[in-house]
């Protein structure tokens, strides 16, 4: 079924409780620490968590106290996350929930079942009203349980890097629109150049070395020249569309050392470029450790099956041949 056929089904499907149906067409999961929340981008690109799932990660149960969903006085519907009476007067306080409240959104997952969907953008300021109500003193013992896993996830990010995590966990970035572009590089890219500090470990370079089969000393901070070629591609190219063009224009290549000023880390942001940074490489010398020694297309092949679609041949056009027979007549120290 298309986008647009869904779309015409959802116009005309209410719900039993009147509300209108969406279809997710893309689902997947989302991880903030240790919490993994199922999510979805709906056919009118919301991008929602999954609220079943959201109760269960963060340890909301069912009971009495969750009898009342709608208010007959303000119209509002209350979620089952949400539809404790103590944490009512808080949410009464953030105008823009509480008209988010009343705009409830159901949809149909992939495999059929009906859900009841977070959108994105509200998720912090349900945590805000479990802390609030936190600090206040109204909780029970096991409701403050919630509100502490509440305040990791207001720890974690903000609202346009959740929308960027859900894309990527659905794979929602290969149809995201254009103009969005701007709003993701703003979460990634910082404002100011940040302090240095190291973010790649020796082992990445290592493991890097190994594949190459060149001599890897690690007392030496000197590195081949096509260390920061393979660096973008294997890591780099990885972060959102549109975040390294822009780290090459914020950190261009000097004329006349030909090197670069500042390291590309330092243009990006701590709370989420910087962290989605760290994943990677992670990611990255995992595969490089799977590797035999000097088995770069080895390494090659894992690469492109771990980041669909294919790269292409990632050592095209840098005759790696000649690369490793200049480096093992090299008297450069190695690092």
């Amino acid at each position: 079924m298309s986008d647009s056929e869904k779309q015409a089904i959802t116009r005309r499907l209410p719900d039993s409780e009147g509300d209108l149906i969406r279809f997710a067409i893309d689902e997947g999961e989302v991880e903030f620490g240790h919490l993994i929340f199922r999510c979805a981008v709906l056919d009118d690109e919301t991008r929602v968590i999954n609220g079943t799932e959201f109760m269960r990660v963060m340890g909301i149960y069912r009971s009495g106290a969750l009898s009342t969903r709608r208010s007959d006085d303000d119209e509002i519907y209350f979620p089952l996350h949400l539809a404790f009476k103590n944490l009512r007067p808080f949410i009464l306080e953030d105008a823009d929930l509480v008209t988010s409240l009343k705009v409830p959104i159901r949809y149909r997952s992939v495999k059929g079942s009906v859900a009841e969907g977070i959108p994105a953008q509200v998720l912090r300021r349900i945590c805000n009203v479990w802390v609030r109500a936190r600090n206040a003193g109204v909780l029970g013992s096991s409701q403050e349980k919630v509100a502490d896993n509440a305040e990791k996830l207001l720890n974690a990010l903000a609202d346009v890097a959740i929308i960027s995590l859900i894309d990527e966990a659905t794979g929602y970035q290969k149809r995201r629109a254009h103009n969005e572009l701007q709003q993701i590089l703003k979460a990634y890219i910082a404002p100011e150049l940040l302090p240095y500090q190291s973010r790649f470990p020796l082992s990445y370079y290592e493991q890097i070395y190994r594949v190459m089969g060149w001599p890897y000393d690690a007392s030496s901070t000197k590195r081949t020249a096509y260390i920061g070629k393979l660096t973008n591609k294997l890591i780099y190219d990885k972060l959102p569309p549109g975040v390294l063009p822009k780290l090459k224009r914020k950190n261009p290549v000097d004329s006349v050392t030909k090197r670069r000023k500042h390291k590309h880390f330092q243009f990006l942001t701590e709370d989420v470029g910087n962290v989605h940074l760290a994943n990677q490489i992670t990611a990255v010398t995992t595969l490089l450790r799977a590797t035999p020694d000097g088995n770069w297309r080895f390494f090659e092949t894992l690469f492109n099956n771990a980041y669909p679609p294919a790269q292409g041949d990632l050592f095209s056009g840098l005759d790696v041949e000649r690369l490793l027979t200049e480096q093992e007549q090299s008297s450069l120290p190695q690092a």
